[in-house]
């Protein structure tokens, strides 16, 4: 494998589910060594989650749900909430340049990894902390939740909501996802810092308010005039039609989303000029905006008879922006993705061939990233703990045998 950006950094990560565990992934493939630091007294969620197991059968190093999140990566073993396991963990945070939690402030103390006293064990570390609302300020610093929990506080859920009706997810939990990419943003400036002072610091991350900094126009909306953009389904302020449509199928469908009058008269020719987009109302942006409705009427009748993917490439190639609307084995299928080199295949030694997600993004002199199998529980104990801690065979096998190195 070519060197890679961030080869000789170390993370030590107690991250466990979802954002945490996806920070600790982009820092392994580009390269950080990532010592995933997990107990079996209170396993990994993404290990056990029913969901993800292949074929259904129960194993911990079986889930795909786990592989997504934790390829690139070492892992070990260790109880903190013995006195020995907390030592260890310190003895790793020594010979780290990052920490990383991602548990509500509560658990986060009992544990001991706050900030406070991670930064006793190293003074130029750097700490990164994921909650669902963050660690400091008021009350909701201690909540427990999942990603829409935090969708929910900031009211997202309430503005996508069709008029009417009640709040509506967006389905998966992807404020993890969101805020994981945020972090890493910040922790690389953090990084660029200590090499700069010598100081460490504290990244507090919320995922409510990258929740909050993704709905500038919501909120400006507020701030500046007044209006509480609530419920506003598909509907966009200026694009209309601005919307999904279903097409011939079970379920399949097409987005579509006209900015101009020039979209507007490309997507019209595709659609063989019917005499209905000659009415006065329909001829510039604000009368289509103001009868959108009725455009999505017609629309939707159009559509209904059209293969949603060879629809979509037409309109792009016509100018319209549009796009299908896929289901997962649609995507799986998706050629662009595997061109592009999204989508990778791994021979895992207890489940065979599974197709993972790769790195969202290309970078023109790393031409492969680090895609290593994820690790089984406790795999590399006696490398970590023997080759980084110094300590002996023997030493590691009665910690195991004591259940510190469990």
């Amino acid at each position: 494998m070519a060197h890679l950006p961030l080869d000789g950094i170390r993370v030590a990560d107690f991250s466990w589910i979802i954002n945490g565990p996806q920070i600790a992934q982009w820092f392994a493939a580009m390269g950080a060594e990532v010592i995933k630091i997990e107990s079996q007294v209170y396993m990994d969620i993404s290990r056990t989650n029913p969901a993800g197991m292949a074929e259904r059968k129960p194993g911990p190093n079986r889930n795909g749900f786990y592989h997504m999140l934790n390829y690139g990566k070492k892992a070990v073993n260790l109880n903190l909430r013995t006195t020995k396991g907390y030592e260890l963990a310190c003895e790793l945070i020594k010979k780290s340049d990052f920490v990383l939690e991602c548990f509500p402030r509560p658990v986060a103390e009992r544990l001991g990894l706050t900030y406070e006293k991670i930064k006793a064990v190293k003074h130029d570390i750097i700490m990164i902390s994921v909650s669902l609302l963050g660690k400091t300020g008021a009350e909701p610093s201690t909540w427990v939740g999942w990603g829409p929990m935090a969708c929910c506080f900031v009211g997202m859920f309430d503005a996508q909501g069709y008029p009417g009706g009640p709040p509506r997810q967006t389905g998966g939990t992807w404020p993890d996802y969101s805020i994981a990419s945020t972090v890493v943003f910040h922790a690389l400036a953090a990084l660029r810092y200590r090499n700069r002072t010598g100081e460490g610091q504290w990244i507090d991350a919320s995922m409510g308010e990258t929740v909050i900094g993704q709905m500038h126009e919501w909120f400006m909306d507020y701030f500046m005039n007044g209006r509480d953009r609530r419920q506003r389904g598909n509907h966009d302020d200026l694009m209309a039609p601005h919307n999904t449509y279903k097409c011939r199928g079970d379920d399949n469908w097409i987005a579509i989303a006209v900015s101009n009058d020039s979209e507007w008269k490309a997507l019209c020719k595709v659609m063989g000029d019917p005499a209905w987009t000659h009415a006065p109302k329909f001829a510039d942006q604000f009368g289509r905006l103001s009868n959108r409705d009725e455009i999505d009427r017609y629309l939707r009748e159009w559509t209904r008879n059209q293969d949603h993917l060879s629809l979509a490439a037409t309109l792009q190639q016509a100018g319209v922006p549009a796009a299908p609307v896929l289901d997962s084995i649609e995507i799986f299928a998706d050629q662009h993705l595997w061109e592009w080199g999204y989508w990778w295949k791994m021979n895992h030694h207890e489940v065979g061939e599974r197709i993972m997600p790769g790195i969202p993004v290309k970078l023109s002199n790393v031409p492969e990233l680090n895609y290593s199998y994820p690790p089984d529980v406790g795999q590399h104990n006696y490398e970590v703990f023997g080759g980084l801690l110094g300590l002996s065979n023997a030493e590691i096998k009665m910690l195991i045998e004591e259940k510190v190195i469990y």
